[in-house]
């Protein structure tokens, strides 16, 4: 059975997400936004905030949830991110409308998560990249892939307002 501390750190670290999203889209100045690392490549700011929303807002992740619930061992289904910023407009979102689309998704999530029993904490759900995954693991799993993509922006943020004015 999933620990409870486990899970009391994941939900707290799931709700901390929107504050900190928050924090990046109200200090970013607009110009920071569409910065790309010349060396590495990769999404921009806007585009890490757009897909942020898109993983939470447009029930891919809820989906995830609901189906561990619901069914045993459900296959789960791969994120095609690439194909979703295309598809969804990354590169066009405005942050602030993003921001509020992913808080309020992300809090109905854990709202739902809190109300989940310890025991289905264990429930298995197979990914076709990563396999069998508890609900925890697959909670965890959105909290790490949040916290990557978040320290990714901030560093975009900062280097767009540290480059010298043109």
């Amino acid at each position: 059975m999933a620990l409870d501390s486990e899970i009391r750190q994941t939900l707290a670290g799931l709700s901390r997400g929107p504050a900190t999203l928050a924090g990046l889209v109200n200090r970013a100045p607009d110009g920071a936004w569409d910065f790309v690392d010349p060396d590495r490549g990769g999404w921009s700011a806007r585009e890490i905030v757009a897909h942020l929303a898109d993983m939470e807002f447009n029930l891919h992740y809820t989906a995830r949830v609901a189906r561990i619930l619901t069914e045993d061992r459900p296959q789960l289904c791969a994120a095609e991110s690439d194909w979703r910023a295309l598809e969804h407009r990354h590169r066009q979102q405005d942050p602030r409308v993003a921001l509020g689309a992913y808080t309020m998704a992300r809090k109905h999530m854990v709202a739902v998560l809190t109300g989940v029993p310890p025991e289905a904490w264990d429930r298995m759900g197979v990914h076709p990249e990563s396999g069998e995954r508890t609900l925890l693991e697959i909670a965890q799993g959105f909290a790490r892939h949040e916290q990557r993509h978040l320290a990714r922006a901030a560093e975009l943020l900062e280097r767009a307002a540290a480059r010298p004015a043109r």
